[in-house]
């Protein structure tokens, strides 16, 4: 579905995006920030929904609807504002608008208030053709949007935004700590508003809720919640899902220790590990899409095609949610051995993929082991206390870099 969006607050419309995409499959949103930028949107491509604020910096949203119901009555178009009062409302209804949502909403609210107008709008259109071809699935779905199975529950959200206000960023931190797709969500809303004021990009988890707030960060995590679209239900689907979360974690946890081992920034480390599979994650919603329009796969299939457009699913997500190039970097060497070996923390992301992966003991390996300054001994005969590996702390020691990156080389097959 074609959806043009015209809002001027970055937070406001990440946060819509985020509804429309958990809640419609194959939802492609056209942002623009003003009343022109979105007028010549339309004249370019019609869409098949219009959600619109009222007050924009160049004008109303108001301009926007009356060109549209000059040529064509039928196409849904939402009013979202921050004013309410009678005298509003009843203007934009006069315009022809279909549904008024008042600002500041709830995303549940939001969710439900759009969903009967999405699902009017929304035909199945089943194109046995494309649907056949599992390769120009992956090819077409590659060129749109790319989305990861949602991970969050809106029960495990709720209980805090009710307590919202007694919460601190350390305290969601913790709680989030293992949520790939909320911390990747939360770095690039963080980013989208730190580069703009610092130019300092946002490489810690607990640094974007800091930067957003715990108010903005907990609505962001109930849009990811409500993504009805995203889980999987294909049993072969959710075993791959569930071994690639689980290499992922083992990365982070591995990479967290190591680097605090060193006065490294384990935090940065964590991070970087908890993204590691997003390509093959993003591989698995796709393939779960195709599924869902009667397509056939098996083992054999999936495998193959994990394969073929993991690392392109990863390095197209990476730049799709704005991570800063540290992070890339980082992200990089779990799969590449970098270049810059005078870069430790480099080498310890790649060193603690290569120890998931039961690699730590060939030539080169041991080299880069020396190179880092890790105690081998420790890392090569003896597996890292529990405690150690499976929680980072907020004490971990900062550490500015650059980095390079790289594709996958190093796998693992569960």
């Amino acid at each position: 579905m074609d959806i043009l969006l015209l809002e001027d607050d970055p937070f406001i419309a990440e946060l819509v995006e985020l509804v429309l995409s958990g809640t419609i499959a194959q939802a492609k949103v056209r942002h623009a920030t003003g009343v022109a930028q979105a007028i010549s949107a339309w004249h370019q491509q019609p869409a098949q929904l219009v959600i619109c604020d009222q007050h924009l910096p160049d004008g109303s949203g108001l301009e926007l609807v009356k060109l549209i119901r000059n040529h064509n009555k039928s196409v849904p178009i939402v009013m979202i504002s921050a004013h309410s009062d009678r005298r509003s409302v009843i203007s934009a209804a006069q315009q022809g608008i279909s549904e008024f949502i008042a600002k500041p909403f709830d995303v549940n609210m939001l969710q439900q208030r759009l969903l009967p107008i999405l699902q009017t709008v929304t035909t199945v259109n089943c194109d046995k053709a494309l649907v056949s071809s599992l390769d120009t699935w992956l090819k077409t779905a590659f060129a749109d949007q790319i989305r990861l199975p949602a991970e969050l529950a809106p029960d495990a959200v709720l209980p805090l935004l009710a307590k919202s206000e007694q919460l601190s960023p350390q305290a969601l931190t913790q709680q989030w700590q293992t949520e790939p797709l909320l911390s990747a969500r939360l770095l690039k809303l963080a980013n989208s508003a730190s580069l703009k004021r610092s130019g300092k990009p946002v490489n810690r988890l607990d640094e974007a809720i800091a930067m957003l707030g715990v108010d903005m960060a907990l609505r962001a995590a109930m849009a990811l919640a409500l993504d009805i679209t995203g889980s999987l239900h294909n049993e072969l689907l959710i075993t791959q899902a569930k071994y690639h979360q689980g290499i992922s974690e083992q990365i982070a946890s591995t990479a967290r220790a190591m680097a605090t081992s060193l006065g490294l920034d384990g935090l940065s480390c964590y991070t970087a590990g908890l993204l590691s599979r997003a390509g093959e994650m993003a591989v698995l919603r796709t393939l779960q899409d195709f599924i869902a329009l009667g397509g056939q796969l098996n083992e054999s299939q999936v495998s193959l095609q994990l394969a073929q457009w993991a690392p392109q699913y990863g390095n197209k997500i990476k730049q799709q949610w704005g991570l800063p190039l540290p992070m890339r970097e980082l992200i990089g060497a779990i799969h590449m051995p970098p270049t810059h070996i005078t870069q430790r923390i480099l080498l310890v992301m790649h060193l603690a993929a290569l120890k998931v992966a039961s690699q730590l003991d060939t030539p080169k390996a041991l080299r880069m082991l020396r190179q880092s300054g890790l105690d081998q001994e420790k890392w090569l005969t003896s597996e890292p206390d529990a405690t150690e590996v499976s929680v980072y702390t907020l004490t971990d020691t900062p550490a500015s870099s650059s980095h390079t990156s790289g594709t996958n080389s190093v796998t693992q097959k569960p």
